[in-house]
């Protein structure tokens, strides 16, 4: 499977660990870091911060289990848009990178908003299929939720690959 420059991970913080399918999603997350690390290509994880994910609590806590690196760096953001006001773009451009890869959490906020707000920021997004996940809602479950912003994704907004 190709890799992409850069593979950037959305809010897989404690206070989210109730998200559906939350312990897969961090094993399949652990396994894309595992490629990522072992081709010596750069890891950013975004950390959010906001009313319920307080700064410095246990909650806010990027998830223990998460395989990360000395060299992976962590981007704080309190909007769902990882770009606005983080220097992530500038950051992307520092390192070259013209593909990034995208999983985390949630499907239909923080994910969708990177790979959208990314790819009008001139990168080629990427992400795999099954690789987000967010709480069932509106009568719809997590599953429905992202396969929908997948399809959307797809060919428009980014490249969905599947693993």
């Amino acid at each position: 499977m190709t890799i992409s420059d850069v593979l950037l991970v959305i809010d897989m913080q404690n206070g989210l660990s109730d998200t559906v399918g939350y312990a897969a999603i961090l094993k399949r997350i652990n396994q894309r870091l595992t490629v990522y690390h072992t081709n010596h290509r750069p890891v950013i994880f975004m950390q959010h911060t906001d009313d319920e994910l307080v700064y410095g609590s246990w909650n806010w806590q990027l998830a223990a289990d998460l395989q990360r690196h000395a060299t992976d760096r962590v981007i704080l953001k309190n909007h769902s848009d990882s770009f606005y006001e983080t220097g992530l773009t500038d950051y992307l451009r520092h390192l070259s990178a013209e593909t990034v890869e995208v999983c985390g959490l949630q499907t239909e906020y923080c994910v969708d908003t990177a790979i959208r707000v990314g790819h009008s920021r001139g990168f080629k997004m990427v992400t795999l299929t099954g690789h987000s996940t967010t709480y069932d809602a509106n009568g719809l479950t997590a599953a429905q939720i992202r396969r929908h912003h997948e399809s959307i994704w797809d060919g428009s907004f980014a490249t969905l690959l599947s693993d």
